[in-house]
């Protein structure tokens, strides 16, 4: 059997070149520069090759480097897979879901405290950001994710499927009742998001690539749904989100047309991700919810 090499040598070797400085590798093994330095000169000495160039500007793998790093990588994630499954989740952090805030704020938090009552002892830490997290990576536990459920690596499960409509405040609709769709857009301002499923509403009305001429964007959809309420535009509106401003005269849907968008929000988590029984529990309860609320599309 071959004679492997250092495991440190090999630690100090992977931070290094995830890294690509010695202070942050230092920072992540918590030892002193030099002593990766040391680790790294005896991995190479053992090895008999040159892994690292050691350049005025910091360091750079060599080919020989890039190679060798590409299996060293691969191995200590075997082996952190192999570990997990024998330790079972941490438990005592909180099971972090990633979502985006209109989700968060319109569709979870009404509906919040039903999870937290059924499960009083599972502490979930929400984090708020329309950047598609590296499950695989640990920068989440599960998400909630508005697209086509395409994303490699993970396990995508609908939850959510919307029909859009535009809809707009009082003060607004005062402006355009009574004008064809491109005469009140043409009019009044168009909030923007960076979901692009206007797009698909405008063709459904006869308006294929359509741009409305006045128009404010946000890439927060929340805060376009604050501006709407204000009287800022005409916001496309989400089925789950705007029936009770709806309902309560708050928001008005100027135009009958409703137009079911081929995107829908998924449950996202990583291959294996539900053997932690919070976010077995968390997804079940999603999916629970989605089929207690009669006015919402099953998404299934």
């Amino acid at each position: 059997m071959a004679r492997l090499p250092s495991l440190r040598g090999l630690q100090a070797f992977d931070a290094v070149a995830r890294s690509g400085t010695l202070a942050a590798a230092a920072e992540t093994l918590a030892i002193t520069p030099s002593a990766v330095s040391h680790r790294i000169r005896g991995l190479e000495e053992d090895l008999g090759v040159r892994l690292l160039d050691r350049r005025p500007k910091g360091l750079a793998l060599t080919e020989t480097g890039r190679r060798y790093w590409a299996s060293v990588e691969q191995a200590f994630a075997v082996l952190e897979t192999a570990t997990d499954d024998i330790r079972g989740p941490d438990l005592s952090r909180p099971l972090t879901v990633s979502l985006t805030s209109e989700m968060g704020i319109l569709w979870l938090m009404p509906r919040f405290s039903r999870f937290r009552a059924a499960h009083p002892d599972i502490d979930i830490a929400l984090l708020n950001t329309y950047r598609v997290v590296d499950l695989a990576a640990g920068e989440a536990d599960m998400a909630l994710r508005y697209g086509y459920g395409d994303w490699p690596g993970t396990i995508a499960e609908p939850l959510l499927h919307y029909a859009v409509m535009p809809v707009c405040a009082p003060s607004v609709m005062a402006t355009i009742e009574g004008l064809s769709v491109r005469e009140a857009f043409d009019r009044a301002t168009t909030i923007m998001s960076p979901d692009g499923d206007w797009d698909d509403w405008f063709s459904g009305a006869g308006l294929p690539g359509y741009e409305p001429p006045r128009r404010i964007s946000f890439l927060d959809y929340a805060m376009g749904f604050a501006a709407a309420l204000s009287g800022e535009g005409i916001l496309l509106g989400y089925s789950g989100y705007i029936d009770d401003r709806v309902a309560s005269g708050d928001l008005i849907k100027p135009f009958d047309l409703e137009v079911t968008v081929p995107k829908r929000y998924h449950i996202v988590y990583p291959e294996g991700g539900l053997s932690d029984p919070r976010a077995r529990a968390f997804r079940d309860w999603l999916i629970s919810e989605r089929d207690r609320d009669a006015t919402l599309p099953s998404g299934g």
